[in-house]
């Protein structure tokens, strides 16, 4: 069989990653070769050879691309986002798609820690003040207390779950979800969160975490209507995908103080525009798409992706929670979905 990396210089795995993943891939007899395509040509031109496409970041992998890959069944994402992918047609067609949900849901908590409290505690704006020559104590936004403040989560995933645990758990903080499908033994196992409709969470958070997958419903749900019904001192905070927030909308509502902070690792267009507003707000912080970054989520995402394709080759089973297009399962009667 024959894998092949269609975004090696995408950034989120590094060369000797791949050559790990490489190797487990040979002991399965499976031969894999790390490329670079941009576009849906690139990829159907370079991949008829392909059993496996590997995906490190969010390649196109449409209707037309994986119906022109005949030889492709399997598509592994590196990541725990699948919005590139057109998961209906993937199972349409009997490819199974590979994903890895939660593996760097601390990581993603922590980021949002720093973000919440460098935000609060002004620690990005000092500190591009003090490069700058300047001495500005004890200025700028007035400090608010976290431990009197609502933390709502838009999405109560294991990401959110972390997060909560630090500041409930360590701060005191009260919080509240909007998460219309968690499921009732969850939200048992959380008795302190108070479960909200979305104007609810908009309008009694002080700060806003979103952790969502990006979907139709979801793509651009915190727009003008949205920030105008927080609170003028609110923070939202992104380490989901870019798009859920419009972000010509985010700078309006910044600029005219219809809330007070943002901290993003995501953005809508990656490398963020070099003309983009929000870039020359010191009430914002912009990361590069880098919060599953972490020594421990880097260890599991490159684990699970040299045990879950080649135990399905050799030992023909795959875990149910992996698979991304999870109609394709009972298509599917040569695997063992456990």
């Amino acid at each position: 069989m024959k894998a092949i990396v269609v975004d090696k210089d995408y950034g989120s795995v590094k060369q000797d990653e791949l050559d790990i993943v490489c190797k487990a891939y040979a002991e399965a007899g499976i031969e894999m070769e790390a490329c670079h395509f941009t576009t849906e040509n690139e990829i159907i031109e370079n991949c008829q050879s392909a059993d496996i496409i590997l995906a490190t970041g969010n390649p196109p992998m449409t209707e037309n691309v994986m119906s022109k890959l005949p030889k492709l069944k399997y598509i592994q994402r590196f990541g725990a986002g699948v919005n590139s992918i057109d998961l209906k047609s993937a199972a349409k067609l009997g490819k199974i798609v590979l994903n890895l949900p939660g593996f760097c849901a601390k990581e993603l908590s922590d980021v949002a820690t720093a973000m919440i409290m460098g935000l609060i505690r002004n620690t990005a704006y000092y500190d591009r003040e003090i490069r700058k020559g300047n001495w500005p104590k004890c200025q700028y936004l007035m400090p608010g207390d976290v431990r009197e403040m609502t933390l709502g989560f838009f999405g109560f995933g294991l990401a959110a779950r972390h997060l909560h645990d630090i500041f409930h758990g360590g701060f005191g903080t009260k919080t509240i979800a909007c998460d219309p499908y968690v499921s009732e033994s969850i939200k048992q196992d959380y008795p302190d969160v108070t479960f909200v409709s979305f104007d609810e969470l908009l309008q009694n958070s002080d700060i806003i975490s979103i952790h969502v997958i990006l979907t139709p419903e979801t793509t651009h749900v915190f727009n003008k209507e949205a920030f105008r019904k927080m609170k003028n001192t609110a923070m939202i905070i992104n380490t989901s995908r870019g798009p859920v927030i419009d972000q010509k909308d985010l700078a309006w509502a910044l600029e005219n103080d219809e809330i007070r902070y943002a901290g993003l690792d995501t953005v809508e267009v990656e490398p963020i525009e070099k003309d983009d507003p929000l870039l020359k707000m010191d009430n914002v912080i912009i990361n590069p798409h880098s919060g599953s970054y972490g020594a421990g989520s880097k260890k599991t995402q490159i684990k699970m992706v040299c045990n879950l394709i080649p135990t399905a080759i050799v030992r023909k089973e795959l875990p149910k929670r992996n698979v991304a297009d999870k109609d394709v399962i009972e298509k599917i009667v040569d695997l063992k979905f456990v």
